[in-house]
């Protein structure tokens, strides 16, 4: 059985709040816990200036938590064309903030190639920003899905189809790798002369230009296709986890949303 990949979770503010001491000990379970620098300096100023007494207590619990927890503070981050924002667009506080955090992500995937990077956020427009990367160690989830996840040791399927993607990339490098290899061993040290009638008889041989166009037009048709297919997959997924959230914290919302849909309200 192929050895699974170290996981890495970087958590947005959003999640930070949601949470409480014996569900961030619970995800330390699971990998390596980053904090953004950004995140914890937001949660900092929670500590005193929240608008909320709730929002308030839980960053004071959280800036108790982390100094002894084994989660780390990182500044690592890396720039995406799809992060940047439009052009003479001002962004509030808090559109900073999860640009941070995304390039946050985003870094840690370029940095450790064989780690799963997982964000965690409760934001949906960041989880679709996360989808849209198309990084294939990099993904994300709300935290219900993480407390799901800890709890029955079961992986998400959006975990499994990115870990799915990380072993299809090994075994194709190692496959290109085995082949480059046969290829110079398989190489003659000279080759002799051919006969005249030999080289009559030969079969015509295919000229590199045609394989490699011919190459090239498969592989672009594959990549689109696996593009399309990965798309359809990460929006079902990213469906059915905002569908739980939204039913987790406002069931009667969700229902009556539900109801509403055409192709519910119709049946009878």
């Amino acid at each position: 059985m192929a050895l699974l990949p170290p996981f890495s979770l970087v958590f947005d503010t959003t999640a930070l709040i949601a949470g409480k001491s014996i569900d961030w000990q619970e995800f330390s379970r699971l990998g390596d816990c980053y904090v953004p620098e950004g995140v914890l300096t937001q949660i900092e100023f929670m500590c005193d200036r929240a608008s909320e007494p709730e929002t308030e207590r839980v960053a004071r619990e959280f800036m108790r938590f982390f100094p002894t927890s084994g989660w780390k503070k990182t500044g690592t981050k890396a720039e995406h064309p799809l992060l940047k924002p439009a052009p003479g667009h001002t962004l509030s506080k808090r559109a900073r903030l999860a640009l941070e955090v995304l390039e946050c992500a985003y870094g840690m995937a370029l940095r450790y190639p064989d780690r799963l990077i997982v964000l965690i956020a409760n934001d949906q427009p960041m989880l679709q920003q996360v989808i849209n990367l198309q990084t294939r160690n990099l993904c994300g989830m709300p935290v219900p899905a993480l407390l799901q996840w800890v709890r029955s040791q079961r992986r998400p399927p959006v975990v499994n189809h990115h870990l799915q993607l990380m072993r299809a990339t090994v075994n194709q490098m190692s496959v290109a790798s085995t082949a480059s290899s046969s290829k110079q061993a398989a190489q003659p040290i000279s080759t002799p002369r051919r006969s005249l009638s030999t080289a009559r008889n030969a079969p015509p041989t295919v000229r590199p230009g045609q394989y490699t166009a011919q190459r090239q037009r498969a592989e672009l048709l594959s990549r689109q296709i696996f593009g399309f297919l990965f798309n359809l997959v990460a929006l079902v997924v990213v469906f059915i986890l905002v569908a739980a959230t939204w039913r987790f914290f406002s069931p009667a919302s969700f229902d009556q949303f539900w109801r509403n849909l055409p192709f519910v309200g119709t049946q009878k």
